[in-house]
C-alpha cells in the first residue's frame, strides 16, 4: 500500500511540475515575465506590429523609458532625436541581441539607448 501511495505521489508531483514548466515556457514565448511584465523580446514584438494600437503602445512605452532616464544612466540623447528614431533604434538593438531580448523590457530599452546614445 505504501508503494502505491508513493508511486501516486511521484506521478502527481511529476504531472504538476510538468504543467508548471509548460506554463512557464508559454509565458516566456509570449514575452511576459510575471503577469504583465514584458521582456525585451515582447517589446520588440509589439514594436514591429503594423497596427496603429500597437504602434501607439510602443511609442508610449519608449517615451516612458526616455522619461525615466537619469544622469547615472549615461545616456545623451541628441537634440532633434524624434520618437520614431528612438523606437527604431531601440527595436533594432533589442532584435539583434539575445541578451536584450531576455531582459525586462524597460531594462532592455534603456540598455539599447545606452549602447546607441552613450555619453562620451
Amino acid at each position: 500500500m505504501r508503494k502505491i501511495i508513493f508511486l501516486l505521489t511521484v506521478i502527481f508531483l511529476t504531472a504538476c511540475c510538468s504543467l508548471e514548466a509548460e506554463k512557464r515556457e508559454l509565458v516566456e514565448r509570449q514575452g511576459i515575465y510575471s503577469k504583465m511584465q514584458m521582456t525585451g523580446a515582447g517589446l520588440s514584438n509589439v514594436c514591429t506590429r503594423a497596427d496603429n494600437d500597437w504602434i501607439s503602445f510602443c511609442n508610449g512605452y519608449i517615451q516612458a523609458v526616455v522619461d525615466s532616464i537619469r544622469e547615472d544612466d549615461k545616456i545623451c540623447l541628441p537634440n532633434g532625436a524624434s520618437r520614431t528614431d528612438l523606437v527604431t533604434i531601440t527595436e533594432k538593438e533589442i532584435t539583434a541581441s539575445g541578451r536584450l531580448q531576455a531582459m525586462n523590457g524597460h531594462d532592455a530599452a534603456l540598455s539599447a539607448l545606452q549602447s546607441f546614445y552613450s555619453c562620451r
